[in-house]
């Protein structure tokens, strides 16, 4: 799998952390991988980041539940974790007159991972490979 590509995140509506610890749970027994769950609500609502061929499936796992869910496709870059990667990718997407709406990263030892909100994901993720 390539290591940046375009995934989607899932926004649930009124829902806290510990609501989408029970739905993520319930989500990986039906073989929906979560790739990322950020601890925190951030004001935009909780929200879990799926590979793009499980959205089918979490979306009607969602709508079993009786949870409405907003999903939006982001790029998901794996970088090094060392100073200056960050500057590097989002030099390469100003360069490609890429517009950012927002970046979050997640660090784990040797890599970082990075979902890029952007205004063509496409463009941007050929500017990151």
């Amino acid at each position: 799998m390539n290591d940046t590509r375009i995934v989607t995140e899932l926004f649930l509506e009124k829902s806290d952390f510990r609501g989408v610890s029970k739905v993520a749970g319930l989500l990986e027994k039906g073989g929906i991988k979560i790739m990322i769950m950020p601890p925190e609500d951030r004001g935009i609502g909780a929200h879990l980041v799926v590979e793009n061929e499980d959205v089918p499936r979490a979306r009607e796992a969602l709508r079993k539940l009786g949870l409405r869910v907003n999903e939006k496709e982001v790029v998901l870059a794996k970088l090094e974790n060392r100073p200056g990667t960050m500057a590097e990718a989002t030099g390469k997407l100003a360069a490609a007159g890429i517009n950012l709406f927002y970046a979050f990263s997640l660090t784990m030892y040797e890599k970082s991972y990075v979902l890029f909100g952007s205004s063509d994901n496409q463009k941007a993720l050929a500017a990151l490979q």
